[in-house]
């Protein structure tokens, strides 16, 4: 397409206006060659049986801060997508999301079965895999770049 339109057109910024267009126009999006292996299909996971079974959790942030706080640790149940948020920082630790999990989760809903998270440290951490062999939790690490895992 650049080609075609550098033959009789140009002014500063042309690329740019004409990568803008394309990716804006939804039939050049429809009709463009995809030169990206296809990956392979993604599959649900399955559903809980009982509450507080199976658990994802993720981290939001970097947010705007607040009482030195500034993200968000986010836990969801999967069987009831019943969720609990708690205040925390982007650099937390994996002793402060065991020290979360046992405050906040377990005592009041019970140890899961299984844990589904993002590849955070936070998450993959030894300590973190040590703690879920030793409480004899199955652990579940999502696709990179496929957030829609981790509830």
């Amino acid at each position: 397409m650049m080609e075609l339109i550098k033959r009789n057109y140009w002014w500063p910024g042309i690329c740019n206006d004409v990568r803008k267009y394309v990716q804006g126009c939804q039939e050049c999006q429809q009709n463009k060659v995809q030169h990206m292996k296809k990956a392979a299909p993604l599959h649900p996971l399955p559903i809980s049986k009982t509450p507080w079974e199976e658990i994802s959790i993720d981290v939001i942030g970097p947010l705007l801060r607040s009482e030195d706080k500034d993200a968000i640790l986010v836990v969801v149940d999967r069987f009831s997508k019943m969720i609990r948020l708690m205040a925390t920082t982007t650099s937390i630790s994996s002793s402060e999301v065991a020290r979360i999990y046992r405050d906040n989760i377990w005592k009041i809903h019970g140890i899961p079965k299984k844990i589904i998270s993002n590849r955070g440290p936070q998450f993959t951490s030894t300590f973190i895999g040590e703690l879920c062999k030793a409480l004899g939790i199955k652990r579940a690490i999502s696709t990179a770049y496929h957030s829609q895992t981790d509830g």
